[in-house]
């Protein structure tokens, strides 16, 4: 039940930084997208070989959560089972992993523990890269960027309706919760001979507020595409955003590399 708190709590702490006005939140929701982009490519494709290069790259994240003023308190919450199954997932390595020791910095490493720090230097960079888009641009303006890729609308209007449907999910399911707690008070949890009535009943409540939204949009003239919301920023701080995402993640997947490669 303090699940349903927190992840209530998550999506609306989301909202409120996407509303405040910071460097990044000024800034236009298609340079942010095509950056987060270029930097999840980039951590993506890097190998066992090159784990200098992943934590280099890392290091654009903490100067983007100081410019766009995020707290790192949530965000590290949100990473602790991230971590925890990546962690699971790579300690088999340990074990199964017969590559040749892996070269970090100046000194080696077994490929097992190489192969673990690379999964977990990647999660890290996909959660706190994702956090700190959602963070800084609200849905409704991601998806007004969206509109002006060649992706499908529905897909568009899929993705904002089930944002909010996820809310309104989660707060039905906390007032379930809440609800059983005052009629059972000596039970720690929903027993399950009712949980599948208690699911069905949320799905049902939760549909039918959903079906009550989309209904207030239609009245607001909602027609299948979403307006211009905010402003776009500068172009210099556009290019300035992209640009040096763009040169950080050739210089720390490419040229930074070859430098290690070619040292004596």
């Amino acid at each position: 039940m303090k699940s349903l708190h927190r992840a209530i709590e998550t999506i609306h702490l989301l909202d409120d930084l996407a509303g405040e006005d910071t460097f990044f939140t000024r800034l236009s929701p298609l340079a942010k997208l095509g950056s987060l982009f270029v930097f999840l490519v980039s951590l993506a494709s890097l190998g066992t070989d090159q784990l200098a290069s992943a934590f280099l790259l890392l290091l654009v994240l903490p100067a983007g959560y100081r410019l766009g003023r995020i707290p790192w308190k949530q965000p590290l919450r949100q990473l602790v089972p991230v971590l925890g199954m990546v962690g699971a997932i790579g300690l088999m390595n340990l074990f199964w992993f017969q590559g040749p020791p892996v070269p970090l910095g100046p000194v080696e490493v077994p490929g097992g523990i190489g192969v673990l720090l690379l999964l977990v230097l990647k999660a890290i960079g996909c959660v706190l890269g994702a956090y700190l888009l959602l963070a800084t641009t609200s849905l409704e303006k991601l998806a007004c960027a969206l509109q002006k890729l060649p992706l499908p609308q529905v897909l568009i209007i899929s993705l904002l309706l089930t944002w909010r449907y996820l809310v309104l999910l989660l707060q039905e399911g906390d007032r379930m919760a809440s609800a059983w707690r005052l009629r059972a008070p000596e039970n720690r949890g929903i027993p399950w001979k009712i949980s599948g009535s208690l699911l069905g009943l949320l799905f049902l409540r939760s549909l039918e507020r959903a079906q009550l939204v989309y209904e207030s949009m239609k009245l607001r003239g909602f027609q299948g595409r979403f307006p211009e919301q905010g402003t776009i920023g500068s172009r210099k701080g556009n290019l300035l955003l992209f640009g040096g995402t763009l040169a950080w993640c050739l210089f720390c997947r490419v040229w930074l590399p070859s430098f290690i490669f070619l040292m004596p």
